[in-house]
């Protein structure tokens, strides 16, 4: 079946992705690339396609062949690896979940997201919100950004932090917390360990709400992908970062010791990021075929908008 995997080149910049099987299951790739267009995205597949969003590319006794004569590489497990590259070559591979070292490990803003989502995982009133944003003016000058910018629809522009969560709503307040953990962390840049936790949100939450993941709700599955990778983000233990946010114990045992359904499907994402096409725990997803790949199609879309949207 049909697995995706990000593409990124030398400057950790992600360009594209590759179709791992498209030489077999091509027509349920292009019939959901109809569906679920990715705009911006280019999208290689070995063989040849007439598929619109397919690029083709071709493979030799060395590898994938792209386009432009370059080579897609496989498998580094650190961003480091680049360095043995050709300048135009690409490469997949696990390496993005990792951090960069161009995180500003003394971000203060960190302690005040972390404070924030505690609140609003606790359902905190409005009032202790806007406390906690005053302690962080850069913050709620990206919340207003965020609640006025066009993506966002509103009829009226907010005019206080107030109003701001009172556009954005409790739930995307969550969401957008969650991922300024990231964001924050970096300054302007877009690192790519935020569209790794961005990306495992929204894997999680469309798997919640196509009933792969029990009972689970799309909003606790989206924060298990995005806290998931918090360890690595700040270089803390993943313990010491739980331990100031009030999550429930089942939430807590995935993220801790990979238990029960979601820490199955944290596992999974493991296997996914790293194109691991035959890895028998991600076998049952693969197996759904059509509804998989637009799935993946529609959480890698969501992802890639979100960093346009960003910049």
């Amino acid at each position: 079946m049909i697995l995706l995997e990000l593409v990124w080149d030398q400057q950790q910049r992600w360009i594209g992705l590759f179709a791992h099987n498209a030489d077999q299951f091509g027509d349920i790739l292009g019939a959901a690339l109809l569906n679920q267009p990715l705009r911006g995205v280019a999208c290689y597949a070995l063989g040849q396609h007439s598929t619109e969003g397919l690029v083709n590319v071709q493979q030799d006794e060395h590898g994938i062949v792209l386009p432009n004569s370059a080579r897609l590489h496989f498998q580094l497990q650190h961003s480091s690896d680049f360095t043995a590259l050709n300048p135009l070559d690409v490469a997949c591979g696990p390496w993005y979940t990792e951090a960069s070292p161009t995180a500003n490990a003394a971000n203060p803003s960190k302690p005040v997201l972390l404070e924030l989502l505690s609140l609003i995982v606790s359902d905190a009133e409005t009032s202790a919100l806007e406390m906690t944003l005053a302690k962080a003016p850069q913050l709620m000058f990206n919340l207003l950004k965020l609640v006025n910018s066009v993506s966002m629809g509103s009829a009226a522009p907010a005019r206080s932090i107030r109003q701001a969560i009172t556009l954005l709503g409790r739930r995307q307040l969550q969401r957008w917390l969650q991922l300024l953990l990231y964001a924050e962390q970096y300054g302007e840049a877009t690192p790519a360990i935020l569209i790794a936790a961005a990306l495992r949100g929204k894997r999680l939450a469309l798997w919640a709400e196509h009933g792969w993941l029990g009972n689970t709700n799309q909003d606790e599955a989206f924060l298990c992908g995005m806290l998931s990778l918090l360890d690595r983000l700040f270089a803390e233990p993943l313990t010491e970062l739980m331990a100031l946010l009030p999550l429930d114990l089942h939430l807590r045992s995935a993220l801790l010791s990979g238990e029960g359904v979601l820490g199955l499907a944290l596992k999974q994402l493991t296997a996914l990021e790293a194109g691991e096409r035959h890895n028998p725990l991600i076998a049952p997803l693969l197996a759904k075929q059509a509804a998989w790949v637009n799935c993946e199609l529609k959480a890698i879309a969501w992802a890639h908008r979100l960093i346009c949207e960003s910049h």
